[in-house]
């Protein structure tokens, strides 16, 4: 895994996406992710040119806010002392925290509230509110599997997890195989886990690990997952992150 995201270090010492229209340099958000994958081994692929270009965008005013708590996330796995004197940074998101959270806001609440509890791990939870998801209808399906995806990430997490019976029906169909679901496929193999009224059982869970295991790898980079069963898709950075969540998806201890 390491060989591999050090392979995407960019220029300007940022991890660039597999996917990436730039193929030299890095961005915040392909950092961030490989931080995700490597969690406290980052600070093996950080180098000096990668603290200094954390730091400088933790400086600008002008970045938009996830932007900054990813960075903050990135310098401090970096093992850099320097992001404790970013605290407005973390009181900016916590302040930023909805009370409730609807369908509307699901989305953004999410995309804030993972990066700030890896910086302030009593951030305050929002409240789901529970709405009506058709496993049929592709826009509320993806929000059900967002939801029981993250179900930790919200104060009333037990009832989330009991929430969109008939998602969580459609989901050992969903996680059956990695063909023509797109990415609900992964967001399916991700809130399998947290589904209490699924159904599934071990069984389901290593058939998926399974299923999933056939779009591991690509051209370059052996231990990431692409988004297509041919070999000459391209790897993709955020579903390899978001897979970590998934029982069987990684060894850590050969990659």
């Amino acid at each position: 895994m390491k060989e591999d995201l050090t392979k995407l270090r960019g220029i300007n010492g940022l991890v660039r996406m597999p996917e990436s229209a730039s193929p030299e340099t890095g961005s915040v958000h392909g950092t961030y992710l490989a931080v995700r994958l490597l969690d406290t081994r980052f600070s093996e692929l950080a180098n000096e040119q990668t603290l200094d270009e954390l730091e400088l965008v933790l400086r600008e005013p002008e970045t938009n806010l996830i932007t900054q708590l990813k960075a903050l996330v990135a310098l401090k796995r970096s093992g850099s002392s320097s992001w404790v004197s970013y605290g407005p940074v973390i009181e900016r998101g916590k302040t930023a925290l909805p009370t409730d959270v609807t369908i509307a806001n699901l989305s953004g609440y999410i995309d804030l509230v993972e990066v700030l509890v890896q910086l302030e791990p009593n951030a305050p939870l929002a409240r789901l509110a529970a709405f009506e998801a058709d496993p049929g209808v592709d826009d509320l399906l993806s929000g059900a599997l967002m939801a029981l995806s993250n179900s930790m990430y919200f104060s009333n997490s037990e009832e989330v997890r009991s929430m969109f019976p008939a998602v969580q029906s459609a989901l050992p169909q969903l996680v059956s195989s990695p063909n023509g679901n797109g990415m609900n496929y992964f967001r399916a193999l991700t809130a399998m886990t947290n589904a209490s009224r699924s159904g599934l059982g071990s069984n389901d869970f290593d058939k998926a690990a399974e299923g999933l295991r056939t779009l591991r790898g690509c051209k370059e980079f052996p231990s990431l997952y692409r988004l297509e069963a041919g070999k000459e898709s391209p790897c993709s950075l955020s579903v390899s992150a978001a897979m970590i969540a998934v029982p069987g998806a990684y060894d850590f201890g050969v990659n």
